[in-house]
Formats: C-alpha cells, structure tokens, sequence
C-alpha cells in the first residue's frame, strides 16, 4: 500500500479543517436561531400576557363602576373577591415570577365570567324598574299643571330623548345578553341606567331612593 504524499497529506489537512469549520459555522448558526426564536416566543408571550391583563382590568372596571352605583349586599361580596384576585395580579405583575403572574391571571380570568353574567342579570333588572318608573312619571308630568313643573318644549323634548335612548340601549343590551356577552350587556345596562336618569333630571323630577347613588355616580352629582 502506497503512502500519501505530502502533497496529499496537506491536501487532507485543508479538507478536514474546512470540514471542521463548515460544522462549526452550522451549529452556531443553528443556537442562534434557537436564541432567536426563544427570543421571539417570549415577546409573544408577554405581549399575551399584557393583552389578557388589559383585558381582564377593563372588565374588572366596569364591574366596579356598577358596583359603586348601587348597595346590593349579595353582589358586593362578589365584587370584593373581584377586586381581591385583580389586586392580587397588580401585586404579581410588579414583582412575581413569570410562573406567578401567569397563575394570578388565571385565577381572575376565570372568576371574571360568572361575576360579569351575575352583574348583568343584576342591571338588566335595575335598568327595566328605572325605565318603567320614567315613563310612569312621565306619564303623571304631562297631566300635572305647568306651575308645578314648568318645562320648556325644549327640556320635554330631551327628555323624551333621553328616554328612548334609555330604552333601546336596554332592549340592545338583552341581546347581548342573550348571546352570552355579558360584558357588553353590562355596558349598555349602565348607559340604559344614565339616561333614564338623565330624563328625570331634565325633566326635574326626584330619583327614586335606591337610584340615588347611581345617580350620583353615573351623573356626577
């Protein structure tokens, strides 16, 4: 058997140090991909993590402006437990483990749905008693003399106005509600709730005593 010359030899050497080096140039490029795309999922992941966050305070908002509209002891133990997991998520997402901020929003992700659907049927009540009692009393307006409440064509036309807005956000809002979007059914109940309001006030007439407080918070005053 013929042995390699050195010619040979050194052609060898080159061969396997390029073999080398083409090994070492695709594993690299192959754990820098891999960092890259980690880095990638984590991004998404916390953009996730802030979407759902966002979310999740927005719907405990809007439970708490209701919940501060009216005294209903069984609701507000609700909303205390609400407000308990959200503050539990601040607290997690300042300073907790990815592990923890992620279980944390869990926690009030699933509590959210079954408040939000009590809450609902809750205004959608509230919302039809106001609305029956404004057309009662708008009923009695229109028979009383006009010393006792002078109103302008101008004021009995918004309130009339505020009326019908009252009404149509709480017929939209039974809609939403019967699809299952009890979010938004809240939504509309509470603007149902502001108009009637409204048109008591426009038409200078006193909120009945269990809608003094909604008044107060939802007109400002």
């Amino acid at each position: 058997m013929d042995l390699p010359t050195p010619s040979e030899i050194h052609s060898l050497r080159i061969g396997n140090s390029r073999g080398f080096w083409r090994w070492v140039l695709l594993f690299t490029g192959v754990i820098l991909a891999f960092i890259a795309w980690e880095g990638i999922e984590s991004s998404q992941s916390s953009q996730s993590f802030r979407e759902r966050k966002k979310s999740a305070d927005s719907k405990v908002r809007i439970l708490r402006e209701i919940g501060s509209s009216f005294s209903a002891p069984e609701l507000k133990k609700d909303l205390q437990k609400i407000e308990t997991y959200s503050a539990e998520l601040h607290s997690a997402s300042k300073v907790g483990s990815a592990e923890e901020k992620t279980q944390a929003l869990l926690v009030l992700e699933k509590t959210l749905p079954e408040s939000l659907k009590r809450w609902s049927e809750f205004a959608e009540g509230s919302s039809d008693r106001l609305l029956q009692h404004v057309a009662k009393e708008s009923r009695f307006l229109k028979m009383e003399s006009e010393d006792r409440h002078p109103l302008t064509a101008k004021e009995e036309e918004r309130a009339n106005d505020y009326f019908r807005m009252a009404k149509e956000e709480w017929l939209a809002g039974n809609k939403f509600k019967r699809d299952g979007n009890h979010l938004y059914a809240l939504v509309l109940y509470k603007r149902s709730l502001k108009y009637s309001l409204s048109s008591l006030k426009v038409s200078k007439l006193p909120y009945p005593e269990e809608y003094s407080q909604a008044a107060a918070r939802l007109l400002g005053k």
